[in-house]
C-alpha cells in the first residue's frame, strides 16, 4: 500500500484592484488577512492587527491622535491632527474613511483585510501615498446562518460578537452583527480610588443585499461604533533635568509646592490624576454600493455619509497638582463621498479601472476646544524671587476656548 499526500496551496482571491483576481496574479505587495485568522489571532482591531502584517505601525495615544503607517510612511503622529487626513487609506466596503480615529475600530463579520503596500492612488484616489487598508465585510446571505463568539482574559476582559444573516425574500437578504469588548482599568488611581484606562466599546452593524437579477447587485450598510473608555492616564517614570535654575527643576517645584509623585517605577501602574477623564468617541455612518454587470465589465456606484464625535476631556498635567487642569478638544466630523467606477476587460489583452471620485467633508469644533489651567501653575517656587502665590484658586480655570471650522473638497480621476 502506498499513501501519496499532495500538498497545495488554495488560491487567494482578492480585490485589491477593485475586481475579483487571484494574489499571486497582482503585481502589488499586498498582504492578506482572513476574517477567521484574525479572530484566532485575537486581532479585533487594527493595533492587533498590525503584528500579523509586516511594515504596518500603528501609533496611538486615544483615538483622536492616531496615525496609521506603512513602511515608516503615511502622517505625522501628534497632538490635535484632526486636519490631517492620513497618509495610508482606510477603506471599509468600498467606503473611504477620512479620519485617523478610524483606525481605532472594533472588527466586526470581517471576510478579509488587504494590507497593500506602496502608493495606491491609480486604484483609490484618495489620500494613499504610503498604502492602503481594503477591509471586506461578510456579505448577507440567502442561507440562513448566525453565529456567536465570546472570549474573556485577565482584567476582567469580556468580549461578546454575534452575526445572524437570512433571506427575507427571494431577492432580499440580511446581515445583522454586533460586537462588544470592555476590560477593566490598566492603572490604578490613587486620587479617585479606582482604575482608569479601561475599554468600553459597543459596535453595530446592518446589511441589506437587494439581487432583483443576475445582473444587478444593491447594498445597504449601515453602522454605529461607541466607545466610552475611562482613560488615558499615564504614569511617571521620572523627570529629566534640564538648563534652568536649581529651583525651576521639576524635583524642586513640586517640593514648594507640598507634592509628591506616586511613584516613578512605570511598573507599579500607579497614577494620581486630579482631574476627571473621558474619551467618548462615536463614529458611524451609512452606504449605498450599486454593481451592475455591463459588456465585459461591471459598474459600481458608491454612495457613503459617515460622521465622527469626539468628545474628550483630559488632565493633561497628568499628576495630582492641579497645573493644566482641563483639555477638551472636542471634534465634530461629517464627509461625503461618492465614486464611480467602472471594470472590465476592454479588449484580449488590455483590462483596466476607470473611475472618479468626490469627497465633501466638514470639521470643527463641537461647540469649543478648552485648555484650563489650576492653582499649581500660578504658584512660584519658595526660592525665587517671587514670593510665594498666597490667594489660592483666584486663577483657577483661566484659560482658551478656541473654535475652529474646516471644509474641504476633493476630487480625482
Amino acid at each position: 500500500m502506498f499513501l501519496q499526500i499532495v500538498n497545495q496551496l488554495n488560491d487567494v482571491v482578492i480585490t485589491s484592484r477593485r475586481r475579483i483576481e487571484k494574489a499571486q496574479n497582482v503585481p502589488i505587495a499586498v498582504s492578506v488577512i482572513g476574517g477567521r485568522q484574525a479572530e484566532v489571532a485575537g486581532a479585533f482591531n487594527v493595533n492587533r492587527l498590525k503584528e500579523l502584517v509586516p511594515s504596518v505601525q500603528l501609533y496611538s495615544s486615544n483615538p483622536r491622535n492616531t496615525t496609521l503607517n506603512i513602511r515608516g510612511l503615511g502622517s505625522t503622529f501628534g497632538l490635535t491632527n484632526d486636519g490631517i487626513d492620513p497618509g495610508v487609506g482606510f477603506y471599509v466596503d468600498g467606503v473611504y474613511y477620512a479620519r485617523p480615529a478610524a483606525a481605532v475600530i472594533d472588527f466586526v463579520d470581517i471576510d478579509k483585510i488587504e494590507v497593500l503596500r506602496g502608493p495606491q492612488s491609480t486604484l483609490y484616489g484618495k489620500n494613499t501615498p504610503a498604502g492602503a487598508f481594503n477591509i471586506t465585510t461578510k456579505l448577507p446571505s440567502f442561507t440562513p446562518n448566525s453565529s456567536y463568539e465570546t472570549s474573556y482574559g485577565n482584567l476582567n476582559f469580556i468580549q461578546a460578537k454575534a452575526s445572524v444573516t437570512g433571506p427575507l425574500s427571494e431577492k432580499v437578504a440580511v446581515r445583522v452583527s454586533f460586537t462588544g469588548t470592555q476590560r477593566d482599568g490598566t492603572l490604578y488611581n490613587t486620587t479617585t480610588l479606582k482604575s482608569v484606562n479601561t475599554l468600553n466599546n459597543v459596535g453595530f452593524r446592518a446589511q441589506l443585499l437587494y439581487k432583483p437579477s443576475d445582473k444587478v447587485k444593491i447594498l445597504f450598510i449601515g453602522d454605529n461604533t461607541r466607545q466610552r473608555p475611562d482613560g488615558n492616564a499615564a504614569v511617571v517614570a521620572g523627570v529629566v533635568k534640564t538648563k534652568r535654575a536649581a529651583y525651576r527643576q521639576f524635583d524642586a517645584i513640586i517640593a514648594d509646592l507640598g507634592y509628591q509623585l506616586p511613584s516613578t517605577n512605570p511598573f507599579d501602574r500607579i497614577t494620581d490624576v486630579d482631574a476627571p477623564l473621558k474619551v467618548n468617541n462615536d463614529f458611524g455612518g451609512a452606504s449605498t454600493n450599486i454593481d451592475i454587470k455591463l459588456g465585459n465589465g461591471k459598474l459600481t456606484s458608491t454612495s457613503a455619509w459617515r460622521y465622527w464625535i469626539w468628545d474628550p476631556a483630559n488632565d493633561r498635567d497628568f499628576i495630582g497638582l492641579p497645573v493644566l487642569t482641563k483639555s477638551q478638544g472636542n471634534s465634530k466630523h461629517q464627509q461625503l463621498t461618492q465614486e464611480f467606477r467602472y471594470t472590465g476587460q476592454f479588449t484580449s489583452k488590455l483590462s483596466g479601472v476607470i473611475g472618479a471620485f468626490f469627497i465633501n467633508q466638514d470639521l470643527n469644533s463641537d461647540p469649543v476646544q478648552i485648555e484650563e489651567s489650576g492653582a499649581a501653575q500660578w504658584r512660584f517656587a519658595k526660592s525665587s524671587t517671587s514670593s510665594l502665590w498666597a490667594t489660592p484658586g483666584l486663577f483657577d480655570g483661566f484659560g482658551t476656548k478656541t473654535t475652529s471650522s474646516l471644509k474641504t473638497f476633493g476630487a480625482a480621476v
